[in-house]
């Protein structure tokens, strides 16, 4: 599945309040250029910049819950510098503004501690890499 995402306006970019994005959403599967083209493009779901982190992650659990049945999951996050990539997948702090991976990682956590008390041993991968400038990165490693 393909969603879009529009990110809000933040206070570094250095815009009036009443600014409006390039592209906006025309509804929950299309987007729309300012200057008023349209293209058929669409998407299996749309967020708009007044969606929260929370709403974004209900999308995409279901894939979480589909890795811990046992089939392989990639969720990719692509766009331009600046575009929202981070503070969607990653987010900041601990309360409503995390991101995707925090929120993945305690379902996953949940999940694994339920079955646990039940007598289930678990054994897991993680994968986090980033792609920049055709180099991949491991995320969690330090060096």
């Amino acid at each position: 599945r393909v969603f879009a995402r529009v990110r809000p306006f933040l206070p570094g970019d250095g815009v009036g309040g009443d600014a409006q994005p390039c592209i906006t959403p025309k509804n929950e599967t299309s987007l729309v250029l300012s200057k008023g083209d349209e293209y058929p493009f669409t998407f299996d779901r749309v967020f708009p910049p007044s969606v929260g982190q929370q709403s974004v992650f209900d999308e995409v659990s279901e894939f979480v819950q589909s890795a811990l049945d046992g089939y392989s999951v990639c969720l990719f996050s692509y766009g331009q510098t600046g575009s929202g990539k981070t503070h969607t997948m990653q987010g900041s702090g601990v309360g409503q503004m995390r991101g995707i991976i925090p929120r993945a990682i305690e379902q996953v956590g949940q999940y694994k501690a339920a079955l646990e008390q039940e007598g289930w041993r678990y054994s897991m991968q993680v994968s986090f890499l980033e792609i920049y400038n055709e180099t991949i990165r491991d995320l969690l490693r330090e060096d």
